[in-house]
């Protein structure tokens, strides 16, 4: 965010091995450990930071991540729609609903599960069942 030239030199350095982790709070990104709002909107900021240099976005609402209540399903629907570069989701995800919701999106890489699974929500084997069927 503080140096966007950075991503295009190390993607063209390392191609297909440089993903951008990108942390918003209602649209704003936010810097160092979430503390900082950049004044910059997630939208934008993927487009310009958008190209054959970066091998994905991963995209953590904040507001969301933790709170395990659903992840932000018509924010990655307007994420997925504004970039070509795969987008791997992050915060929300409480339930293996949760998941299939982002699966029928459509164009998802992935999805980051952390306090669901340590609080025994689900497991690894039904999340990979549930996203297989969906």
């Amino acid at each position: 965010v503080e140096e966007p030239a950075l991503v295009r030199s190390l993607g063209e350095r390392y191609p297909g091995r440089v993903a951008v982790g990108l942390d918003h709070r209602d649209g704003e990104v936010r810097t160092r450990g979430w503390e900082d709002g950049s004044g910059r909107r997630l939208l934008d900021l993927v487009r310009e930071l958008e190209g054959p240099h970066v091998a994905a976005f991963i995209v953590t609402d904040i507001s969301r991540d933790g709170v395990l209540a659903g992840p932000d399903l018509e924010g990655y629907a307007r994420l997925l729609d504004a970039t070509d570069v795969p987008v791997i989701a992050s915060g929300g995800v409480g339930s293996l609903d949760h998941l299939r919701e982002l699966a029928a999106l459509g164009g998802l890489e992935g999805v980051i599960v952390g306090k669901a699974i340590y609080e025994r929500r689900f497991t690894v084997t039904e999340a990979l069942t549930a996203l297989r069927e969906a």
